[in-house]
């Protein structure tokens, strides 16, 4: 070819550019490039969306070029005209032939290259990553040093929309040049000032033999939306980053985005342990999972970190967690986190990182490199991944569990405990069983067909390595103890009803202090049957330690006294009233769950569970709101119907009331409140208007008869006025005083006392109740709601009650009833045997 001279002196490259570049340099070859508007469009635009993405591509060039670093300089962000974007690599280079290599579009030699010949298998498969470029800039210029010459091409992208309506078969002309020494120090002179290792790879005393300089000029609009941060992050994950292979930016050097963070859990592919590949059906190597369709091995490693992966800088970049596919050490998925999964368990997600290298999905690749053809080896494939994640998933339920509870009980004790611990233990569980009953929080064990002294050597072993083998936390009752520990299991059940474990499960972020306080609870009775005190000893003492941990949480005892104590200052104190609401419901046997304060709602909601055995219907639960006024009676204006009924709607309640000392004009069935609710009735919305003097009757009337839950859904569901509730109380109290048959109380609680003798079984109302004729003309729910009054008559250091229908009696029959006949006569005055369930 004949060699073309400028006027000026191409050899002291004085004002140099890329714009001006072709008029001093000479031609030495003309590359035929066979490429058109279309498929330019399609394999870029079509292909890379990011502009971070198109960057990536020339690394990657750089990658496959055997090059052991990178560097990208951008250029300033501020003045005017930009100058070049320069990705420059001292990998192989390239020679004439070389440069013809690169313009083949869709005809890689790399693809042919046998990776036992070199020192890692190259990224590029198809030959149009630097069409990527065509996204960000019009012009893509390369220089490259091989053989002591430096050559370069400058492709001129709009050349192809000059194309656009011309014979695109015909290929047009690329000019390969030659640069001088001076000339290609001239044209990456800024390269020197922004990153000197980079110019020092190129030029310096240590130069390479050999590198590559691509320079984006020329910017299109996309330009503008590429994030230094977000390119940094794409680099380092989408990228093999290695000690022979790092990547600089702006002159510094990336690293890579696996961060140093606290694991859960982790798990490697394949290998004797891999069990969700055997349920799969999979075959296993030592170090990987083989898939019909895939060739070769599938490596890798998935975890379930303790911090979220999602949260911090770094996510406004680009993403840490879900799967990370890699093909020849290079990301597939970047942009397809789930790789074509559906989506996953949120919380678990956000922690997961699975790092999978699979080289047989190379085949599979679609020409972005950006994800795979579907086929039953990437159905199988995705159908593993979500088997691993699920096995992470449940290794972090298991985490949470335990931060949940806050503390490792093995950590607090110990792999292996002291005997000061251990030692207790089998005293106190040695004891229940030499006197074939419990103590305070400690069940009594069942040794099944085991003799005793085998079942305490086998328990004694275990206790040994852990005395716990787990912690729940179940509601078992306002009433019930704090904790209590089932020796046949090892578990500690933490009941978080008691007021107790409320407030510090309130007032902590995890159930660490609630887990210590149990434990440290089931240590003191324990350790006092390790210094000989008696049974009753030991109850009577937790007892009343229980009766001052209700105290400090500021929730009282709910005795029959108190009630009602509460109930009468409530017309002159409204905190009285307040604490007296849910005091009185309880002793109903409502749950009763506090709201209000400075929360928008309702002041507090109640649960009816009636469980098995109800006489009808179904559990129902109800919202409330007090009200207080300064006059003593609240005015109708005060009363939000609308308000509360928003609220019921909100915590999807059946019922809605309203509570007062007392209302204005509530006595006249026309006056506007009264009106008011029984229009709401009308409509279909439930409201009852309840006065102090209403509950405080109730309370009595449960405390003499035992209400049930279910009777007292027809309050709810009949009365709303005022006058109605005060005729639907009376009408109770007729059916309850004159029509009902009274609870044998006396032959219930004796029938209790004798099921104590059963070995096998704790005593219960409707076992009881099967066995005597007496007792099956009343509902189980009925016994259950005498027993219930009993207990919040003379409390539960006496008696206890749960919801299941199980009683312990911590004193006899006869016993129990004379304290009933006692604090009936002081609380009301009257004949306890006349008024209460006592026959």
């Amino acid at each position: 070819m004949t060699a073309s001279r400028s006027k000026k002196r191409p050899d002291r490259g004085e004002g140099l550019s890329l714009a001006n570049i072709e008029d001093v340099t000479r031609e030495i070859r003309t590359i035929p490039v066979q490429l058109s508007y279309e498929i330019s469009h399609l394999f870029s635009e079509g292909l890379y969306q990011s502009p971070q993405k198109a960057i990536e591509e020339l690394v990657s060039n750089g990658y496959d070029a055997a090059a052991s670093s990178v560097h990208i300089v951008l250029p300033p962000s501020e003045g005017g005209e930009l100058s070049p974007l320069w990705v420059i690599d001292d990998g192989s280079g390239m020679d004439a032939d070389g440069f013809s290599q690169l313009w083949r579009v869709a005809n890689s030699k790399k693809t042919l290259i046998d990776a036992t010949t070199v020192l890692r298998a190259p990224i590029g498969q198809f030959g149009i990553g630097k069409l990527a470029s065509y996204v960000l800039a019009w012009r893509l210029t390369h220089i490259s040093r091989y053989d002591g010459t430096s050559r370069f091409t400058s492709m001129d992208f709009r050349r192809l929309d000059d194309r656009h309506q011309f014979d695109q078969h015909r290929p047009f002309d690329l000019q390969l040049r030659e640069l001088s020494e001076n000339q290609a120090q001239e044209l990456l002179r800024e390269v020197q000032e922004r990153d000197p290792a980079a110019w020092e790879r190129m030029f310096g005393t240590k130069r390479s033999s050999t590198w590559t300089a691509a320079a984006l000029s020329d910017f299109k609009d996309l330009y503008s939306k590429l994030s230094i941060g977000r390119l940094g992050w794409v680099l380092s994950t989408g990228l093999p980053l290695h000690s022979d292979f790092t990547v600089w930016l702006n002159g510094e050097q990336l690293q890579s985005s696996k961060e140093s963070m606290k694991e859960i859990a982790s798990f490697a592919i394949g290998g004797p342990d891999d069990e969700d590949a055997e349920k799969l059906g999979l075959t296993t190597t030592v170090s990987g999972v083989l898939i019909t369709g895939i060739d070769g091995e599938i490596t890798g490693r998935a975890t379930i970190h303790e911090k979220k992966l999602t949260e911090g800088k770094s996510d406004n970049y680009g993403r840490s967690n879900g799967f990370f596919i890699r093909v020849r050490d290079r990301v597939i998925n970047l942009e397809d986190p789930l790789f074509g999964l559906p989506a996953l368990n949120h919380a678990a997600w956000s922690r997961f990182h699975m790092e999978l290298n699979a080289e047989g999905l190379r085949a599979l690749l679609l020409s972005s490199r950006e994800g795979v053809r579907e086929s039953d080896a990437v159905r199988t494939l995705r159908q593993y991944m979500q088997a691993v994640f699920n096995s992470c998933r449940r290794a972090y339920d298991e985490w949470l569990e335990k931060e949940k509870t806050g503390i490792d009980i093995q950590s607090l004790l110990g792999e292996h405990p002291s005997a000061f611990v251990t030692d207790p233990f089998m005293e106190g569980i040695r004891r229940a069983l030499d006197a074939e009953d419990e103590s305070y929080y400690v069940a009594l064990p069942n040794t099944g067909e085991k003799s005793a002294d085998a079942w305490l050597q086998d328990f004694e072993t275990k206790i040994s390595e852990d005395p716990f083998d787990q912690i729940l936390y179940e509601r078992t009752g306002v009433h019930d103890r704090v904790v209590r520990y089932v020796p046949d299991t090892r578990t500690l059940i933490i009941n978080i009803q008691h007021p107790f474990i409320e407030k510090l499960l309130e007032t902590g972020k995890t159930r660490a202090a609630a887990t210590l306080f149990g434990s440290a609870e089931l240590m003191v009775d324990l350790l006092m049957q390790e210094h000989g005190f008696s049974r009753s000893a030991i109850i009577d003492l937790l007892v009343d330690r229980d009766r001052i941990l209700r105290l400090v949480a500021g929730d009282e005892p709910s005795t029959a006294a108190e009630v009602l104590r509460l109930l009468e200052s409530s017309k002159v104190n409204e905190t009285a009233l307040e604490r007296a609401v849910g005091m009185a419901f309880r002793v109903l046997g409502f749950e009763y769950e506090r709201r209000g304060g400075f929360v928008p709602g309702a002041d507090g909601v109640l649960y009816a569970r009636l469980g098995r055995g109800q006489e009808s219907l179904s559990d129902y639960k109800v919202v409330y709101d007090s009200k207080q006024s300064n006059s003593g009676a609240v005015a109708a204006a005060k009363i939000n119907l609308d308000s509360l009924n928003d609220f019921r709607v909100q915590e999807n309640a059946d019922y809605g009331f309203f509570l007062a000392v007392d209302y204005e004009n509530q006595l006249q069935p026309d006056g506007k409140l009264n009106r008011l609710v029984s229009d709401a009735t009308a409509q279909g919305r439930k409201f009852t208007m309840l006065r102090a003097d209403d509950l405080r009757r109730l309370v009595e009337l449960h405390y003499t008869h035992g209400v049930t839950l279910t009777r007292l859904r027809g309050l709810f569901e009949d009365a709303h006025t005022t006058p109605e509730v005060i005729q639907w109380i009376d009408d109770l109290t007729h059916e309850l005083t004159q029509q009902e048959p009274q609870v044998p109380l006396f032959v219930l609680l004796d029938g209790l006392e004798e099921a104590k003798n059963d070995e096998m079984a704790k005593p219960n109302v409707y076992s009881v109740r099967a066995v005597n004729p007496d007792l099956k003309r009343f509902t189980p729910e009925r016994l259950t709601a005498a027993l219930r009054a009993v207990e919040t008559i003379i409390g539960n250091r006496w008696i206890e009650v749960e919801s299941g229908g199980d009683v312990t009696l911590h004193n006899t029959a006869s016993q129990i009833v004379a304290e009933v006949e006692r604090n009936l006569r002081e609380l009301l005055g009257v004949n306890a045997m006349k008024r209460s369930p006592v026959q």
